[in-house]
């Protein structure tokens, strides 16, 4: 029975990957350097401390790591204030499908300061019971970290979890805490096959959400995936 779902912030709730892109690019590009598109899949559902680091290996020492992350949460915060950073299909449902039925908390990637950012610009800033950035511990995603943190701040049975996430990092992170996994993938973060295989449910939009959950609750002691 699921009890609680935990989701991720960054390319699932929000489109915000193609704007961590710009911000990204923008700053490179400012000092002649180059972001490109392999560079960003690297980065998806990443501890902030991982892109620091390698942002500033581009720079070539330019910057210091606060300078970079800096310049880059500065670029991010107005890409939000300015509406650029949209909603993705079926997450306002989503959330106030989940809210209605079960636990619900938010365990991102992002600085906490983009995580208020996002929630207030879209209304959510009620909906989650909990909600932690990946910067308030050594390790972030894959690692499980984030996710038995925020259970333990829940009181939530892994068991009875049901981790939402769009990216292989964040997919990794979830099995890894011993949670049911929703996949949703999104084309910016999408996952190798053999890392996509390893989530419980896989679905195409977050419109499906309640139904996947429902379906995990039935069948929760069933150990094969449901790809």
């Amino acid at each position: 029975m699921i009890e609680a779902v935990i989701f991720d912030m960054d390319g699932l709730l929000v489109d915000s990957e193609p704007v961590w892109f710009l911000a990204r690019q923008d700053l490179l590009e400012s000092f002649g350097k180059v972001w490109t598109e392999a560079d960003q899949l690297a980065m998806a559902g990443v501890h902030t401390q991982v892109w620091v680091d390698a942002v500033g290996e581009k720079l070539e020492g330019r910057l210091s790591p606060e300078q970079v992350l800096e310049e880059i949460l500065s670029r991010m915060e107005r890409f939000y204030a300015n509406g650029d950073v949209a909603v993705l299909t079926g997450a306002d449902e989503a959330l106030e499908a989940c809210a209605e039925r079960y636990q619900v908390g938010l365990a991102s990637g992002s600085p906490r300061r983009l995580i208020d950012a996002a929630l207030h610009g879209a209304g959510w800033a009620t909906q989650f019971e909990n909600f932690m950035s990946g910067d308030e511990l050594e390790h972030g995603k894959p690692a499980p970290d984030i996710y038995l943190e925020i259970m333990r701040r829940m009181d939530l049975d892994a068991a009875s979890t049901a981790v939402v996430e769009d990216s292989g990092a964040g997919i990794r992170a979830g099995k890894a805490a011993g949670t049911k996994v929703i996949a949703v993938p999104n084309p910016h973060t999408l996952p190798s096959p053999g890392v996509l295989s390893l989530a419980d449910v896989c679905i195409d939009s977050l419109y499906h959400l309640p139904r996947a959950l429902a379906d995990l609750s039935a069948l929760a002691t069933r150990a094969d995936p449901l790809i």
